[in-house]
């Protein structure tokens, strides 16, 4: 999923009148430098947090297919609009949206708003995520259970990383000093690579993008070899056809289309404005981009689905149960895994993969 809004306003409108300053626009340094920070915009938390969760809730394979559905009606469509609105702008969505008609300026900051209220939730995902990097660097991970009494991932996960409270209880509304310290740590490093700007982005995101693919990968090899990782994939890849029937889950199916290419946030047209007039190949960006955002989406699923599959296992749960459980399923299930590592490598590839998790979040 992506955040970044709007980028600072390309057009001055004066007596009715609109000065363009396109001319004076930088530009990519490569074809490769745009997609890539594309897919880093569009590739994020929600590929591997929201998307297994959302299939574990709505029927496995029949929110999948609500999901290829939405795909190409809805979100592709609108995210290639955008695309080529910057392209032929050559401006920022702000200024886009003027010179096709001033009133319609408004429209831009919307997507300004949208993200203040994303980025509310969104950068205490990663605050969760900072917790769980600095405490991988232990010689033995502190949510092992032999180090935490015999508690499961998830028990850690609510009760030492949240100290979750409801708010009627006593310290419910008490200000957590780790979270709090992780949150700013969160919106510090987003100030950094904000103040950067586009070239700086366009160079680190060959890494940002590819190293987390890597990490998919290794994480996927091991987690097929769990004992139940077929049950789990088995319930990702079969389709619950009564969901299909049910409101709720095109609903979410769209929604969480939407929130990882993140169409109308403003990112896209500020992106693609930094071509060429002559550049010819934006329609083919957008397909490598779609694809290979939803390609992670659906790839990461097999790896979180096996987890979960042995996760039930062991637990004596039904798969379903497990994989519905609730919007902290990536760190329960990764979690889990990342224990089962050989040796004293657990403590490596848990580092590796946390910081995977703020790559791809600060990368959106």
């Amino acid at each position: 999923m992506a955040v970044t809004g709007a980028t600072p306003q390309d057009v001055s409108v004066e007596m009715g009148k609109q000065v363009s300053t396109a001319s004076e626009r930088p530009k990519w340094g490569s074809r490769g430098q745009f997609i890539m920070v594309l897919m880093g915009y569009a590739i994020g938390l929600g590929n591997i947090w929201r998307f297994p969760y959302m299939c574990g809730k709505y029927g496995g394979g029949a929110f999948m297919i609500a999901y290829l559905v939405s795909l190409f009606c809805i979100a592709a469509p609108l995210f290639v609009f955008e695309t080529v609105l910057g392209h032929k702008y050559q401006l920022g969505p702000v200024g886009t949206f003027t010179n096709m008609y001033a009133p319609w300026a408004g429209v831009a900051y919307v997507s300004i708003i949208m993200t203040c209220v994303i980025l509310t939730y969104y950068q205490a995902l990663l605050g969760w995520a900072v917790i769980y990097f600095v405490q991988s660097f232990a010689a033995k991970l502190p949510w092992h259970p032999d180090e935490c009494g015999g508690c499961t991932t998830g028990d850690y996960f609510g009760q030492t990383v949240l100290n979750a409270a409801s708010f009627g209880d006593e310290g419910g509304w008490d200000v957590q000093g780790k979270l709090f310290l992780a949150l700013m740590a969160v919106w510090f490093v987003t100030w950094l690579a904000l103040a950067g700007g586009k070239n700086t982005l366009g160079k680190i995101a060959y890494f940002t993008v590819c190293f987390p693919v890597l990490l998919m990968i290794i994480i996927f090899c091991k987690a097929v070899t769990l004992e139940g990782a077929g049950d789990g994939v088995s319930y990702y890849i079969t389709p619950d056809m009564s969901h299909l029937t049910k409101a709720n889950t095109w609903s979410a199916a769209a929604s969480q289309i939407l929130f990882s290419l993140s169409p109308a946030m403003g990112t896209a047209i500020a992106m693609s404005s930094y071509h060429e007039r002559t550049y010819d190949r934006i329609l083919q960006d957008n397909l490598v981009v779609i694809c290979c955002n939803s390609g992670f989406s659906i790839f990461g699923g097999f790896a979180v689905f096996s987890i979960v599959g042995y996760l039930a296992e062991q637990r004596g749960l039904p798969v379903e149960e497990v994989a519905s459980s609730g919007t902290g399923l990536a760190f329960d299930v990764f979690a889990e895994v990342l224990t089962l590592f050989p040796g004293g490598s657990s403590p490596f590839f848990s580092v590796c993969f946390f910081f995977m998790l703020l790559l791809l979040g600060l990368d959106s």
